[in-house]
């Protein structure tokens, strides 16, 4: 009997990163979104609190810009998850817009709420005009969370307009739009005067100081389980060569963070401090590029 560890085994054991050892339970930089993860920056609280208090007072559309990488979808995530679970609430979320047809996104939207999807633009929004009836008897206020939306095109905020528009006796408050995007979504909105002047509320996510920075990496380290009576794992000199070659984007700023753990394990060290960001950085400056020179062809 062979007791020899295969080559695909002696692999997967290697490619395990041990993260006990750096006293987590979770590996705590991943970059998708999570809202057990969400760091909230000074303008993410502020984002936050203008979006709630718009969602709750049945204002209407709110706005959140930010460039790649800022925490839009982690915040779509942690507004969908919120209002949920409430009982005087029901969220629909969608990641990605459909193509520029209006009655692609109704169907989306429709989708997300189980409800029917129809083939005829008009029947669509009245299934959706009487759910909305239908909710607003039971005292729930319907909420649809739209990332990407910088995609919209002009048919999607027209359909959606009218949906916003739609009055009826038993309703007080229709829905509750969010719409987070790129820049390029306030550019689009000009082009909608109509759905632009029900806008409530327009909030952004610009990248993170140096202090932010390391309060994300402190954050994100507590919340994935490590004891805070812990030796630092990140030195504070080590915080301004993350933030200098982030420039100071949350998800960048987590994907070099996982590296250099990564970096940190396979050496079998016990701190990241600043000689040890510079030194990765100098020799794994292409660590988010696939290195081609490994590659034999």
């Amino acid at each position: 009997m062979i007791n020899e560890v295969s080559p695909v085994q002696e692999i997967e054991k290697q490619s395990r990163a041990d993260w006990d050892r750096l006293g987590v339970v979770v590996p705590p930089f991943s970059i998708e979104a999570d809202p057990r993860f969400m760091y909230l920056s000074t303008e993410a609280k502020r984002a936050l609190a203008k979006v709630s208090y718009m969602v709750e007072a049945g204002q209407g559309v709110s706005i959140v810009i930010g460039e790649v990488g800022t925490g839009k979808t982690t915040l779509a995530s942690w507004f969908h998850s919120r209002y949920d679970r409430r009982p005087d609430f029901v969220g629909a979320r969608i990641d990605e817009p459909p193509p520029r047809s209006g009655l692609l996104l109704l169907r989306r939207i429709a989708a997300e709420f189980g409800r029917r999807t129809r083939r005829a633009t008009e029947d669509q929004i009245n299934e959706l005009r009487a759910f909305l009836v239908e909710q607003s008897i039971n005292s729930v206020l319907p909420l649809i969370i739209i990332d990407e939306a910088h995609e919209l095109g002009k048919d999607q905020f027209r359909e959606m307009r009218r949906l916003i528009n739609f009055r009826d006796p038993s309703i007080t408050k229709a829905f509750q739009l969010v719409l987070l995007g790129r820049p390029e979504l306030d550019i689009n909105l000009r082009d909608v005067p109509d759905f632009n002047d029900r806008v409530a509320t327009r909030s952004s996510l610009d990248p993170l100081t140096p202090d932010d920075t390391k309060a994300l990496i402190e954050y994100r380290l507590l919340a994935a389980g490590r004891d805070s009576r812990q030796g630092l794992l990140f030195t504070d000199d080590a915080i301004l060569p993350i933030w200098q070659d982030t420039r100071g984007y949350p998800r960048s700023i987590c994907l070099l963070c996982l590296h250099l753990c990564l970096e940190l394990l396979h050496q079998r060290g016990n701190q990241i401090t600043g000689n040890f960001v510079e030194g990765f950085l100098e020799e794994h400056h292409g660590y988010r590029r696939l290195d081609n020179s490994s590659i034999n062809e």
